[in-house]
Formats: C-alpha cells, sequence, structure tokens
C-alpha cells in the first residue's frame, strides 16, 4: 500500500508553482511529527499560494481509530516536502496536456508518482484575466496510484465542480452589482478592475472562508475511499 498525499496547488504571479495545502495520513500517536508548528517560519507566500484556515490555524486535522487525517500548507517531512516540490513544479510548468478535461501520469521511484488534473477559474484581476490550479494525488506506490485511476478522477471532477461554481457565482454577483451603476461609472470600474493585477485566494475568489476546511473534508474522503 503506498503513501499517498492530496495536493491543491497553485502558478502563483509572484512565485511560480506553489502548493497551497496537502493532506496525508499518519498513525495517531506520531501525529507531531506531521503537523506544522505555531511558531514555525511561514514559508515566502502572498494571498494566491497562501493556506488561510479559520482562527489563523496551520493545521486540518480528523482522527479516525488511529489514524489521522492532516492538512497543512506543505509536508512537515522534510523529504516529502522536496518530493511534493519537485512534483508541484512539473504539474504546473512541465507535465502538460492539450485537453484540460483530462487528467494525467507522471513520476519516477524517486519523487514519487502523481495523478493531477489542471483547472483554471476565471479571475479579472489576474494574468490573462484567469487563475491555474493542481489537483494532485501522489502515492511513493506505482501500480496502487494507477488501480485507483477511476476514483481518483472521480473526486477531481467533484472539488473542481464545486470551486468553479462558487466562483462564477462571486462573479455573476458581481456583475449584477456594475448592472446598477451608471453607464460611465461601469465602464470605469471594469476598467480598472482589469487594470489592477493582484494576488487572491481562493476564499476571497469562491466568498467561502471555509473552502480549505471543505478541501481539507474532500480530501479526508478521498483517502478513506483509496486506503480501504
Amino acid at each position: 500500500m503506498g503513501n499517498y498525499i492530496i495536493c491543491l496547488a497553485h502558478f502563483c504571479e509572484l512565485h511560480g508553482p506553489s502548493t497551497i495545502v496537502c493532506t496525508q495520513t499518519g498513525i495517531a500517536k506520531d501525529k507531531l511529527d506531521y503537523l506544522i508548528p505555531g511558531n514555525s517560519k511561514l514559508q515566502q507566500t502572498c494571498q494566491s499560494c497562501q493556506l488561510i484556515l479559520p482562527d489563523n490555524s496551520r493545521n486540518l486535522l480528523t482522527k479516525q481509530d488511529s489514524t489521522i487525517f492532516i492538512s497543512t500548507h506543505y509536508p512537515a517531512s522534510q523529504t516529502r516536502y522536496t518530493s511534493l516540490t519537485k512534483l508541484v513544479m512539473k504539474s504546473l510548468s512541465v507535465e502538460t496536456t492539450a485537453d484540460l478535461s483530462k487528467p494525467m501520469f507522471f513520476g519516477d521511484v524517486i519523487y514519487g508518482y502523481c495523478i493531477n488534473k489542471i483547472f483554471k477559474i476565471n479571475d479579472i484581476n489576474a494574468r490573462g484575466s484567469e487563475r491555474k490550479y493542481s489537483l494532485m494525488v501522489i502515492s511513493d506506490g506505482e501500480s496502487d496510484l494507477l488501480m485507483n485511476w477511476d476514483i481518483i478522477t472521480l473526486y477531481f471532477n467533484e472539488i473542481i465542480d464545486l470551486i468553479q461554481k462558487r466562483v462564477a457565482m462571486v462573479a455573476a454577483k458581481e456583475v449584477n452589482q456594475d448592472s446598477n451603476c451608471q453607464g460611465g461609472d461601469v465602464l470605469n470600474e471594469r476598467y480598472l478592475r482589469r487594470s489592477l493585477i493582484k494576488p487572491k485566494s481562493l476564499l476571497e475568489l469562491t466568498n467561502d472562508d471555509e473552502i480549505f476546511v471543505k478541501f481539507h473534508l474532500w480530501a479526508v474522503s478521498l483517502l478513506k475511499d483509496i486506503l480501504k
């Protein structure tokens, strides 16, 4: 049985390919080995690639019997951190496909194997008016990962649909607000928004303060199904 990491990564306009949140399993008695301490030095991040949790938490944890599911900004293990960084870089800048509706598989025995799916969301404050993300399931076991291809891709579609629909709802609300303005004011407002390229968290894009909590619960459910 392979060791798994579920990851959401983003091509940040300031920092390049960056991990936002990763979820992994561990043994309850060893949970401190997986948690990011509150006094740890933060990585260089901006709003786009920062993990923002309720109450300024660094970790999310779900316990089931002797197993724990932990979501953090990055793995506490240096080995896993290095491997994940390499795979995130490949996912968002090296391994590409013309058809974003299809997942990809890549990897090696050194850094692990990955099934990932790229998706984009529209945002007028992003370069090119869109932001690029990658969902990744990583394992050190190639055959274990490929055996779960169907269930992984099903879960991918579920969370991508949730995020994109929420972003679309927020965008539609902004358009509706614009329509209530006077003609000239609308044009000026839209121009100013497009000219202001700035980092944005998924919290702001989805208008959901618990979007990363939802990701954690989604990732926990996926891991449970994979590890059955």
